[in-house]
């Protein structure tokens, strides 16, 4: 088999993919919080959804890379 070498630049451009994807996740919760005027406390109540959020932003954004890429080769 083949070794792959996952290189410093690309797990800190990961990290950083995912930590937006979390904050927009975050910030959506937020907004509906305040759309529904509800109480703040449904921030840690509602951990579960908003990281469900994130792996749904994320597996998108990953898409429109793959996507990307793609049609960047053609």
């Amino acid at each position: 088999m083949k070794d792959t070498i996952i290189t410093a630049k690309r797990k800190r451009t990961e990290i950083i993919s995912i930590s937006v994807c979390f904050a927009l996740a975050v910030l959506i919760n937020i907004g509906c919080i305040i759309y529904y005027k509800t109480t703040f406390y449904e921030i840690f109540t509602q951990m579960g959804y908003t990281l469900v959020i994130t792996l749904v932003l994320y597996l998108v954004w990953i898409l429109l890379r793959l996507l990307g890429r793609l049609f960047k080769k053609r």
